[in-house]
C-alpha cells in the first residue's frame, strides 16, 4: 500500500524561512511501517503542500490540539476521494470520539509494539477497527530507526534534528498533557542505539525531545560521555537542579550542550510551592541560572501566566526574575487548558474557557478567565512582559552572560531572540480570544469544520 503521513499546521503558523524544530513522530511511524509499503511524509509547518489527488491508500494524520481542525480539514479532502484516514497524536488520543468523526480509525497513545503494523494489516484485510490502544506503555528497548530520509532537509547554520532518548515525566503539572500521554515514570531507550542513530544524522545540531534529559543522572552521564566524540551541538529540556551536580554540568557542556529549556512555570511563592520543579526560593533560582551561564550553558526559561493563584503582581515578579537572572531566552506561555489535563476539566466545569476553537490553543493567546484577575488584565500583562523581554534593549542587556562561549553560541542567542521578536510582533493579539457573540463554548468542533462523513450521509 501507499501510505502518506501528514503533520498539519494552520496557515498562520507555517514557518517558511525561520528556524523550526521538525517533529519526530512521523519519521518514527515511517520506521515502524513494514517495508512492503511505500511511505511519504508531508509537514505543513515547512509550507509543504499536500496533493489531495495523489495515488495513496492510507493517510495517517498526527494532530495536536492547535492543529486538530486543520487535520480534520485534510481528512475531509481525502475522505471525499475515498481514502482510508487514521488519526493519532496527543489530541486524537485524549478526544478519540471527536477524531473518529473525521476518519476511519484512531490510534490512542503510542504506536509501538506492533500496534501500527496491526492497523495497516487490518486495512489490508478489511477488518479495520475504530480505535487501537496498547494495554501498557511500550518498552523502548526495541529501538526504531526514524526515516529521516523522508523529512525536509534543514539548511543553514542551525539546521537541527530531533532525537528522543526516553518518554514520561514525573512532574504531574496540572496544565501538562505529558504525564497522561506518556506516563509519570520515565522510560529510556538503549544508549548505544541512540548513538548509532545520531551518527547517521547529517545535521550538526540536535534537539533532545525528552521532557527532562537529566532526571536520571546515571543515564545522562553515560549518554553525554558517548556524545563527546560525535562533536554535535545540542539543546534539550532539564530541571534546574542540574546545578547541584557539577560533574554533570561539565559533561553536558563538553558533550555539546548549548542551552537547556527549563520549566520554572511560576516565580511567585505559591507557584514555587505548588509545582516544586525548581528551588524553593526566588533568589536560589536566579543564582542557579547564573551558575549554568558560568558553565557555558544558556538557559531558556519557561514561565506560565494565568495560573489560578496568579494576581497582576505575577508580571512584576517575572520581570524582576528575568532582569536579575538574564536568561538567554523566555518561553512565555499564556495558560492554555489542553484537553486531557486537570486544568481543562476544572476550567470547563467552571465555565472559564472563552473559546472552543482549537486553533487558538497555542499557549500564545489568552483564552481563559483567571481566578484572581480579569482576562483583560492577563492579556495586558502577558503582552507587556513579552514586549519588554523581546525589546532591543532587553536582548542586548541579557546578551553579556550568554555570548562568551563562542561565535556559534553568540549567533544562537541572537537568532533565538530576534526570531522571537519577529514572531511576537507579527502574531500579537490585542484582546483575549472569545467565541463569536452568541456562540456557545460547547466544544462541538463541527461548528468549525463539518465531517465529510456526516455531509455524505445527509445527502
Amino acid at each position: 500500500m501507499k501510505v502518506l503521513l501528514v503533520s498539519p499546521c494552520p496557515p498562520d503558523n507555517q514557518r517558511h524561512d525561520s528556524m523550526a524544530f521538525p517533529q519526530l513522530t512521523l519519521p518514527l511511524l515511517a520506521g515502524m511501517t513494514p517495508k512492503e509499503h511505500e511511505v511519504s511524509i508531508v509537514e505543513e509547518v515547512f509550507n509543504q503542500e499536500i496533493d489531495f489527488d495523489q495515488e495513496v491508500d492510507v493517510v495517517g494524520i498526527s494532530i495536536m490540539t492547535q492543529t486538530a481542525i486543520r487535520g480534520y480539514e485534510i481528512a475531509n479532502e481525502f475522505k471525499k476521494r475515498g481514502k482510508t484516514v487514521v488519526f493519532g497524536g496527543i489530541h486524537a488520543s485524549v478526544l478519540p470520539e471527536e477524531a473518529i468523526m473525521f476518519g476511519d480509525a484512531v490510534v490512542i497513545g503510542e504506536a509501538e509494539n506492533g500496534l501500527w503494523e496491526q492497523v495497516l494489516s487490518d486495512i489490508e484485510t478489511g477488518t479495520l477497527k475504530e480505535t487501537y490502544k496498547l494495554d501498557n506503555y511500550p518498552d523502548l528497548d526495541q529501538y526504531i530507526m526514524p526515516r529521516r530520509d523522508l523529512t525536509r532537509d534543514m539548511p543553514g547554520r542551525f539546521a537541527i534534528a530531533p532525537i528522543e532518548t526516553g518518554r514520561g515525566c514525573p512532574y504531574n503539572c496540572d496544565f501538562c498533557t505529558v504525564p497522561k500521554s506518556f506516563g509519570s515514570k520515565q522510560r529510556h531507550k538503549m544508549i548505544d542505539s541512540i548513538i548509532k542513530d545520531i551518527e547517521g544524522i547529517k545535521e550538526k545540531n540536535l534537539f533532545f525531545l525528552d521532557d527532562n534529559i537529566t532526571i536520571n543522572k546515571k543515564f545522562a552521564r553515560e549518554l553525554f560521555e558517548k556524545l563527546i566524540p560525535l562533536k554535535k551541538g545540542w539543546v534539550g529540556q532539564a530541571s534546574i537542579n542540574i546545578v547541584n551536580d557539577k560533574e554533570l554540568m561539565r559533561l553536558a557542556r563538553k558533550s555539546g550542550c548549548k542551552g537547556l529549556l527549563i520549566g520554572f512555570e511560576s516565580m511567585t511563592d505559591t507557584g514555587l510551592n505548588k509545582y516544586r520543579k525548581t528551588f524553593a526560593s526566588f533568589e536560589r533560582n536566579v543564582e542557579a541560572i547564573k551558575t549554568l551561564q558560568k558553565n557555558g550553558i544558556m538557559v531558556m526559561a519557561s514561565l506560565v501566566f494565568g495560573l489560578d493563584d496568579d494576581t497582576t503582581e505575577v508580571f512584576d515578579t517575572a520581570w524582576e526574575f528575568l532582569s536579575k537572572s538574564k536568561p538567554a531566552f523566555l518561553q512565555a506561555c499564556a495558560l492554555t487548558p489542553y484537553p486531557g489535563t486537570e486544568v481543562f476539566d476544572r476550567m470547563k466545569a467552571e465555565g472559564r474557557i472563552l473559546t472552543d476553537d482549537w486553533r487558538q490553543f497555542d499557549a500564545k493567546k489568552v483564552i481563559v478567565r483567571p481566578k484572581k484577575m480579569t482576562s483583560e488584565e492577563l492579556q495586558e500583562g502577558y503582552t507587556t512582559i513579552k514586549d519588554k523581554t523581546y525589546s532591543f534593549n532587553s536582548i542586548m542587556g541579557r546578551s553579556l552572560p550568554n555570548i562568551f562561549a563562542g561565535i556559534t553560541d553568540t549567533a544562537l542567542y541572537f537568532t533565538l531572540n530576534f526570531g522571537a521578536r519577529k514572531w511576537h510582533k507579527g502574531g500579537l493579539t490585542a484582546q483575549p480570544y472569545h467565541n463569536k457573540s452568541g456562540e456557545a463554548v460547547d466544544f462541538d468542533v463541527t461548528k468549525y469544520v463539518k465531517p465529510y462523513k456526516q455531509t455524505l450521509n445527509a445527502n
